[in-house]
Formats: structure tokens, C-alpha cells, sequence
């Protein structure tokens, strides 16, 4: 009888560490807008090594990337709309 091995190893009893870092990156990116970019990264790695070993941490890693992209959206959003008004500002100081 051919022996039947499970896909993915059974969850052990700790939380990954890195998706850990991963969130508290991403919280970090609320002041600083280099973490958010950090926490999608560890955010990506970290969701990768929990499918490998099967260890606790899959949602600390889902809402880190969840938050660190809409971040990232909100932070460009912010830059092309102040781009917008410099342009407006200055076209319209160029008229007078």
C-alpha cells in the first residue's frame, strides 16, 4: 500500500517571526513610508515561509501586505495630487 503523504506539513505551535516584522513594518509605514514598502516584502517572504513549514502567522502576514499596499496607493495618491496642485500654483502665478 503506497504510503500518502499530507501537502503541507501539519502547523506548528509558534508564529512566524517574520511576519511579525512584517506588520509592525508596515505600522511603521503610517510615519514613515520606507516601512510600508519593507512590510510587503517581509510580507510576501513571510507568507512564503509559512506555506513551507506550515507554522503559525499566515493573517499577521496577509494584513501586513494588506496595510502596507494601501499605503503605498495612499502615498502616491497624495504625491500626484500635490504634484497637481504645484503645477495648478505655479501655471497660474506663470499667467499673472
Amino acid at each position: 500500500m503506497p504510503r500518502i503523504t499530507p501537502a503541507t506539513p501539519p502547523p506548528s505551535g509558534h508564529i512566524n517571526s517574520m511576519a511579525l516584522v512584517a506588520f509592525a513594518l508596515s505600522v511603521l509605514g503610517i510615519f514613515v513610508l520606507p516601512g510600508a514598502l519593507g512590510g510587503v516584502v517581509c510580507g510576501h517572504l513571510a507568507r512564503r515561509q509559512i506555506r513551507r513549514s506550515g507554522e503559525q502567522g499566515d493573517a499577521w502576514a496577509l494584513a501586513a501586505l494588506i496595510l502596507g499596499y494601501l499605503l503605498l496607493l495612499l502615498s502616491i495618491a497624495g504625491l500626484l495630487l500635490f504634484g497637481g496642485f504645484m503645477i495648478t500654483m505655479f501655471g497660474v502665478m506663470a499667467i499673472m
